[in-house]
């Protein structure tokens, strides 16, 4: 899930895709270490206080290359907070992503965390990390992290989403052949991960 309190005035018809699920759309690729193949938006009934020309929530659906399912809700105006989520269910259990909250508070039998207002917040180690291990590898003079394969193939499911979200139907990926100067897509290692 990619949740967000609110987006700015210009943030409007197809960004849900482009400037917000993009993002899972790379991960999902690197984290399944396959191409999506076929992507489905479904559009449930829209938040009160989503702008005339935003459809909010979106149900972003991909067909990865050996048939998994992967379901991403998109929802930019929802004001508790920033809140990323992710968690892949497999055959004899479950992973998720861990929040990020330093401090859990448990009284009464409730459990309450903070939620980051903003993406800054939720991901400033994150950042951090993405920009030293940028430095070193330049001081190293190795390339590391994403190539612009993995930008071009992000933007080739984002294609197929907006034709879905326009569409309602599912759309195949269309994509050009993988160059052979770029690594295979199990060799990628995003910046700030080890293999």
């Amino acid at each position: 899930a990619h949740r967000n309190q609110s987006v700015p005035p210009h943030y409007v018809g197809g960004m849900p895709i482009t400037d917000t699920a993009i993002h899972e759309i790379d991960i999902v690729r690197w984290l399944f270490d396959q191409e999506i193949t076929a992507a489905q938006v479904l559009k449930p009934r829209k938040t009160s206080r989503a702008k005339a020309d935003l459809q909010d929530p979106l149900i972003v659906l991909m067909e990865m290359a050996d048939g998994a399912l992967v379901d991403v809700e998109v929802f930019v105006n929802l004001p508790y907070g920033y809140d990323i989520r992710c968690e892949v269910v497999c055959e004899v259990g479950t992973v998720a992503l861990g929040d990020g909250s330093l401090v859990v508070l448990r009284k009464d039998g409730f459990r309450s965390d903070h939620v980051p207002d903003n993406f800054q917040e939720r991901f400033e180690r994150a950042y951090d990390t993405e920009f030293q291990e940028w430095v070193d590898s330049v001081v190293a003079g190795q390339a590391t992290g994403p190539s612009s394969w993995d930008g071009y193939a992000a933007t080739a499911v984002a294609d197929a989403c907006l034709a879905a979200l326009d569409s309602g139907a599912r759309v195949p990926v269309q994509m050009r052949q993988r160059p052979a100067f770029y690594a295979p897509a199990g060799l990628r290692t995003p910046v700030g991960a080890r293999r």
